[in-house]
């Protein structure tokens, strides 16, 4: 199946600075990709090249069709002052439909996103999930062929962060809409993606399915961005274990020595009894978290967390533990 959207030798300046660089992407029609990135990594700059609202300083956008045939929901819905139903109906407007088919498609896009009986009611009187659905009701109502998401579960709560995103997930699990989703919040762009283009710095580091990002991330920043607790500087010896500030950590490499990256999560650091020479570090600060015990480390100014579940007694801040990481639970970079 051919690309519905292609990118080729991207570059786009602003203020006399690069701030995308991209040689190739492309997406097949039905494809989720999520773009992951920090604040300022360009995402938004790259849904706005691929929607025409602005043309890169170099290189080409192809879509496979009309650019009509694109919606697109912004990080603040931006809601005119009059009521939900004319907001999801303004798109079609401009597209010219006439009457009865606007505010059919508008009824139906509301439906389906759970809040057409929130149709009559001025657009300045809805919260701000209620909002968030009205604006990619508005996206929907034209039945694009690519959907483009900036952050849009910006600003919710967690609560209302959590419906929002189940509700979204299950609307595009049984339609072929091709989506592009940015955000810079790991959880929300693994679980609605086929893909995962992690941006940094306006280049693409790594792109991949999901469950390979979490695995194999490309390097220390990647790892940071997909959630990894511990991303810590360490060296394989000659036997194949891997030091972290000089002693055993409870990993081991097939590399033939030298510098090397342990991203590890929190909930595979595993403390113990001080001695037989492993990894050694004093808990600085305990606190009580989602269903653990967060434990954070010290040693030689290197800073290590772990998540001990709630009916263990986690040790007490000055108390000297050994600290080993386990191998299911953590990865090696470099």
């Amino acid at each position: 199946m051919g690309a519905v959207l292609s990118l080729r030798d991207i570059r786009h300046l602003r203020g006399g600075h690069e701030v995308l660089a991209i040689d190739r992407l492309e997406l097949s029609a039905g494809e989720r990709l999520a773009v992951l990135g920090p604040n300022g990594a360009g995402k938004t700059t790259l849904l706005r090249l691929i929607a025409a609202l602005e043309a890169p300083s170099g290189g080409t956008v192809d879509l496979d069709g009309d650019r009509r045939a694109i919606g697109y929901a912004t990080q603040r819905p931006g809601l005119l002052s009059t009521t939900v139903r004319r907001n999801v109906e303004l798109p079609l407007r401009w597209r010219g439909a006439p009457g009865g088919a606007r505010r059919a498609a508008a009824l139906a896009a509301l439906e389906r996103l759970g809040v057409a009986h929130l149709a009559d009611r001025p657009a300045h009187a809805l919260s701000g999930g209620e909002a968030q659905r009205v604006s990619l009701a508005r996206a929907l109502a034209l039945e694009p062929r690519l959907l483009l998401l900036d952050e849009p579960a910006a600003g919710l709560d967690a609560d209302a962060r959590r419906a929002f995103l189940d509700d979204l997930a299950a609307l595009l699990s049984d339609r072929s809409i091709t989506v592009v989703h940015v955000s810079h919040r790991a959880e929300e762009a693994l679980r609605l993606a086929d893909r995962v283009a992690v941006l940094v710095d306006g280049a693409i580091r790594q792109l991949a399915e999901p469950a390979r990002v979490l695995r194999e991330p490309a390097d220390a920043t990647v790892a940071r961005l997909v959630g990894y607790d511990n991303v810590i500087a360490a060296r394989v010896d000659r036997d194949g274990e891997v030091l972290v500030t000089g002693l055993p950590c409870g990993l081991r490499s097939d590399r033939a020595g030298g510098e090397i990256t342990v991203a590890a999560w929190a909930t595979g650091v595993r403390l113990g009894r001080p001695g037989d020479g492993a990894l050694e570090a004093a808990v600085e600060h305990v606190a009580a978290g989602a269903g653990h015990w967060e434990v954070v480390l010290t040693r030689a100014g290197l800073s290590i967390r772990a998540h001990l579940p709630l009916p263990e007694r986690p040790p007490a801040p000055g108390e000297v533990c050994a600290v080993r990481i386990q191998p299911e639970l953590a990865t090696l970079i470099g």
